[in-house]
């Protein structure tokens, strides 16, 4: 079985790209945009606050879960695009404002190629 089999299969079953499994955090230092063209996990590690952006899914990414955790202790924010970010409550929104706290973390899904969805967060804001 290769690679693509190997994916193929994964999503077959609703599952979590297989090929990820295992990958190490990614250490962000500064500020900048979150790769969303493969599921991951990020760690906010600027020195002062980090001002993150997600961007829309897109029709190839349904489905992507991503994780950022924070590992220095400002309050990072991290902007969806476009007002992409369903949290459960009534409206869409824009930011997550991490408290300015080791280990604040939030993880979405991509559920539409507009849209976000959050799975969990701790330690934060969610806002318009």
């Amino acid at each position: 079985m290769n690679d693509a089999d190997i994916a193929q299969l994964a999503g077959a079953i609703g599952a979590p790209n297989a090929l990820n499994v295992g990958i190490a955090p990614v250490s962000i230092p500064g500020d900048g945009a979150i790769p969303i063209d493969r599921d991951g996990s990020y760690l906010l590690a600027k020195g002062s606050a980090a001002a993150i952006t997600v961007a829309a899914p897109g029709t190839n990414n349904i489905g992507r879960k991503i994780t950022i955790t924070t590992i220095t202790d400002f309050a990072h924010v991290v902007t969806f695009t476009g007002t992409t970010l369903m949290d459960g409550t009534a409206g869409l929104n824009t930011t997550w404002t991490a408290t300015a706290v080791s280990g604040c973390s939030i993880t979405f899904v991509a559920v539409s190629a507009t849209r976000w969805a959050v799975l969990s967060f701790n330690l934060g804001t969610i806002a318009p």
